[in-house]
């Protein structure tokens, strides 16, 4: 699976050392998320997060489908920097994976957001 990713830093960085607070890493998914390569995207979140990773936009704009197995990922990242003050959203939703998420209210766990600058809002205040 192509992953692409991007370091948003909230503030400007004061010191040599990594402030997982000030970071936010942007992941823009491709066409699919599915059984075939979800567990891919979980090695990287998880690996991210295990690193010290908080604060994480998933982009869908480029997102047709996902599956059960993508919709976990997602799931259990969050579950995972929750407990270390982070979180993760999801940014330009199509109607029709919003429908998908709408029949297990997936969007009671997880914020999803229109625009990348009301989610980078609500990390400054995370």
């Amino acid at each position: 699976m192509e992953i692409i990713f991007e370091i948003i830093k909230i503030s400007p960085r004061t010191t040599e050392a990594i402030d997982y607070n000030h970071i936010i890493f942007k992941i823009d998914l491709k066409k699919k998320v599915d059984i075939e390569n979800a567990n891919d995207l979980w090695i990287f979140l998880k690996t991210m997060a295990e690193g010290g990773a908080r604060k994480f936009i998933v982009d869908m704009k480029n997102l047709e489908y996902i599956d059960s197995s993508g919709i976990g990922v997602i799931i259990n990242t969050a579950k995972l920097v929750r407990p270390k003050k982070g979180d993760v959203v999801l940014i330009n939703v199509s109607q029709s994976i919003k429908d998908i998420f709408k029949v297990i209210n997936l969007q009671e766990f997880i914020k999803i957001f229109s625009l990348e600058a009301e989610a980078m809002n609500f990390f400054r205040y995370l």
